[in-house]
C-alpha cells in the first residue's frame, strides 16, 4: 500500500510505531489522492461550511478534502453567501467550519466569553464537551477571571482554561493570519493596524497624482456592502467603515497600549464592589455635521446601546455587562461605574463597535430620542436570535452614518443585486488629530481576485487593503516581482485561521473522531502550495501574541496521518499488522 506520509511504518504492537529507514515525500504524491474515502476506515460524512469568497478557504479546501478521505471521512463542502454563514454557525448547521480567532484587541477574554451567546459558532462548538470538563464550568471560569486584578492570578487561570479547551480537541488551528495591504506607490505614510477588522488609511498621504484614491478592501472576504455603517450594530455593518467614520473613548495600539482619543486622560479608582472610571473628554471636537462633541453624546450613544432591552444583544460585550452607570459632571467629564471589577475595561472600549458615538443629529429625535421609543439599531438588524428584542424597543436607526472620524460617509452606489458597487467617502475636514492626505476614497466592488489584481496593475485601483481583495500568491508575486509599483505590507499576526469542530453533532461529538480529523489534515503541505511562504502554521488556538496566552500547550494536535488512522482505520491497521 501506498502512504501518502512522510515515513512508511509498521505496525509493531497496538499503539506503537517503529520507523523505517524507507521515506516518501508528501508532496511527491499528494497529487494521486482522490476524494475516495477509504473503504479500510470508519466511514463517516461530515458537513464543511466556507463563506463564499473567502480566497483563502478556497485554495485550501480541496486540499481538506483529499486529507479526510484518506482516513474515510466523506467532505460535503458547502460554500454558502454570508446570510448563509451566518445562519448556519448559529443554527449548528455544521460539523466543520472555518472561521478565525477575533484578533488584537478582542482576544482571549472577549473572543471566548462570546461562547456563552448565541452569536457565534464556537457557542454550538462548545455544546457537549468531554468530562471532565462541563460547558457550565467553562464558561463561569472565563467569566470570574476577568474580574480579577492580581497579574499573576489572572495568567495562571488564563493558562487553566486554555489547556482545558486545548485537551478538547474542538479546534484546529491552522496558520496565524498577518494581514496584507497593497499600495500603490504613489501612497505613501500607510501604517499596518494594530487591531483586527481595521483598514487604518487616515495616516496615508499622496506623493504624487490625484488625492482621490481607490480601494478594495477586505476583512475576510471580497467587499459587497457597508452596511448601512451604524457603529452600535453588527452584520451587515462593515467594521472597517464603522472605524473610518466613527471613534470612542480610547484606542489600541501597539502591544496592547490604550491610547487617548474622544478622552485625553482617564482614572479608575474601586468603588464597593465595583470601579469608577472618570473620563476627560477631548475638547473642540466635532461631528461631520458640525455638531460638537460633548459628554451629552457619550451618554445618548450609551443610553441608545446599553439600554435594558439593547443590551442583550451585546451579551459578548462585558464592559456592557458590568457598566451600571454612565453621567456628566460638566460637558467635558464622563464618569463610567460596574457593578464589578472588569480588568479589561479599557480594552474594550478600544473596540469598533457596539460603543462608538454617532452623533446626536443622527438618532430619530436629537438629543432627545428614548432609548425605547426611538432607539438607533436598524430594524431587523439584531439578527435571527435576537429578533425577538424588537417586541419591546422600536428601532429608529440612524438617519445617516455621521461621526467625528478622519473619514465621513458621502454616498453609494447601489448594484442590482442589492450590493454596493462602490461606496464613497471623503475627508473630514475638521478632524481634531491628523488630517488624512486623502480627499475622497472610494471603495469599490470587484467580482473576483483577478479583478482586482488587473485593477491594480492597471492603476484603476491604488489599494487592496486586508484579507479578501487578494489571495496569498498574488500578494506574494506583487511584493516580489511588481515592487517598483506597490508596496506591500504585512501586519504581524493578528488571528489565527481555524477549522471548528461541532461537538454538538455527531460524529464530531466524538473526541475521537475530532482527533482523527486533526491528526489526518496536512497544513504545512497546504501552506506551502497555496500561501507560497506568506503563512506559517500553527499549533495553539490563540496568538502567543495576545494578553496571556504566551504559554505552551500539550498535547500537539499536528499532522500524523498514522495516528488518525490508527483512530479511525482499525481495519487498515489491523491489515498492515498483518503484513
Amino acid at each position: 500500500m501506498k502512504l501518502s506520509t512522510a515515513t512508511k511504518v509498521l505496525f509493531m504492537s497496538v499503539g506503537k510505531l517503529v520507523q523505517s529507514q524507507e521515506t516518501v515525500p508528501i508532496s511527491s504524491i499528494a497529487e494521486d489522492i482522490d476524494n475516495t474515502p477509504n473503504p479500510l476506515c470508519n466511514n463517516i460524512e461530515i458537513d464543511f461550511i466556507v463563506q463564499d469568497g473567502n480566497p483563502e478557504m478556497a485554495a485550501v479546501e480541496d486540499d481538506i478534502v483529499r486529507n479526510l478521505a484518506e482516513i474515510g471521512i466523506k467532505v460535503n463542502t458547502r460554500f454558502l453567501n454570508s446570510t448563509e454563514y451566518t445562519d448556519a454557525e448559529l443554527n449548528g448547521d455544521y460539523h466543520l467550519l472555518f472561521t478565525r480567532t477575533w484578533g488584537a484587541p478582542y482576544d482571549p477574554h472577549s473572543y471566548m466569553a462570546s461562547w456563552a451567546v448565541p452569536s457565534h459558532v464556537e457557542y454550538s462548538a462548545i455544546g457537549n464537551l468531554t468530562p471532565p470538563l462541563t460547558r457550565d464550568d467553562l464558561i463561569a471560569r472565563i467569566e470570574n477571571v476577568q474580574k480579577e486584578f492580581d497579574q499573576e492570578k489572572i495568567a495562571s487561570e488564563w493558562r487553566s482554561i486554555m489547556e482545558d479547551v486545548h485537551k478538547q480537541s474542538l479546534f484546529l488551528p491552522l496558520w496565524g493570519t498577518r494581514i496584507p495591504y497593497v499600495i500603490n506607490r504613489r501612497l505613501i505614510g500607510f501604517t499596518p493596524s494594530t487591531q483586527a477588522y481595521s483598514i487604518p488609511v487616515n495616516s496615508v498621504q499622496v506623493s504624487s497624482g490625484s488625492k482621490d484614491v481607490t480601494i478594495a478592501p477586505g476583512v475576510g472576504a471580497m467587499f459587497s456592502s457597508t452596511g448601512p455603517i451604524n457603529p452600535h450594530q453588527y452584520s451587515p455593518n462593515a467594521l472597517w467603515a464603522q472605524d473610518w467614520v466613527y471613534e470612542g473613548l480610547v484606542s489600541y495600539g501597539q502591544d496592547g497600549e490604550i491610547v487617548p482619543a474622544l478622552a485625553t486622560s482617564w482614572e479608575i479608582e474601586s468603588m464597593g464592589e465595583g470601579q469608577r472610571a472618570t473620563f476627560q473628554l477631548r475638547q473642540n471636537v466635532t461631528f461631520h455635521d458640525g455638531m460638537p462633541f460633548d459628554c451629552s453624546a457619550v451618554v445618548l450613544n450609551l443610553d441608545h446601546v446599553l439600554s435594558d432591552v439593547v443590551r442583550q444583544r451585546h451579551q459578548w460585550f462585558g464592559a456592557g455587562q458590568h457598566l451600571k452607570s454612565w453621567s456628566c459632571n460638566g460637558d467635558y467629564e464622563l464618569v463610567l461605574e460596574t457593578s464589578s471589577p472588569f480588568y479589561p475595561l479599557l480594552q474594550e472600549l478600544t473596540y469598533i463597535r457596539p460603543l462608538r458615538f454617532a452623533s446626536p443629529s443622527a438618532f430619530a429625535e436629537g438629543l432627545e430620542s428614548d432609548p425605547d421609543q426611538h432607539n438607533s439599531c436598524e430594524p431587523g438588524d439584531f439578527g435571527a436570535k435576537w429578533d425577538k428584542l424588537e417586541e419591546d424597543v422600536t428601532c429608529m436607526g440612524l438617519s445617516a452614518p455621521i461621526g467625528t472620524g478622519p473619514f465621513k460617509f458621502v454616498s453609494r452606489e447601489v448594484a442590482e443585486d442589492g450590493t454596493d458597487s462602490e461606496v464613497v467617502f471623503a475627508a473630514h475636514e475638521d478632524y481634531w488629530g491628523q488630517k488624512p492626505g486623502i480627499e475622497t476614497l472610494t471603495a469599490i466592488q470587484y467580482a473576483s481576485v483577478e479583478e482586482v489584481e488587473a485593477a491594480l496593475m492597471s492603476g484603476d485601483l491604488d489599494m487592496a487593503m486586508g484579507i479578501g481583495p487578494l489571495n496569498a500568491k498574488q500578494v506574494q508575486d506583487l511584493k516580489f516581482h511588481h515592487s517598483d509599483m506597490f508596496d506591500v505590507r504585512h501586519s504581524d499576526v493578528i488571528q489565527h485561521a481555524l477549522l471548528v469542530f461541532n461537538g454538538n453533532r455527531s460524529p464530531t461529538d466524538d473526541i475521537t473522531i475530532r482527533q482523527a480529523i486533526t491528526h489526518a489534515i496536512d497544513k504545512s503541505h497546504f501552506l506551502e502550495q497555496e500561501f507560497a511562504g506568506l503563512e506559517q502554521p500553527v499549533d495553539q488556538l490563540l496568538p502567543r501574541t495576545a494578553p496571556y496566552c504566551n504559554v505552551d500547550l500539550s498535547p500537539k494536535w499536528g499532522f500524523d496521518l498514522q495516528k488518525a488512522k490508527l483512530l479511525n482505520c482499525p481495519t487498515e491497521v489491523r491489515t498492515q499488522r498483518r503484513n
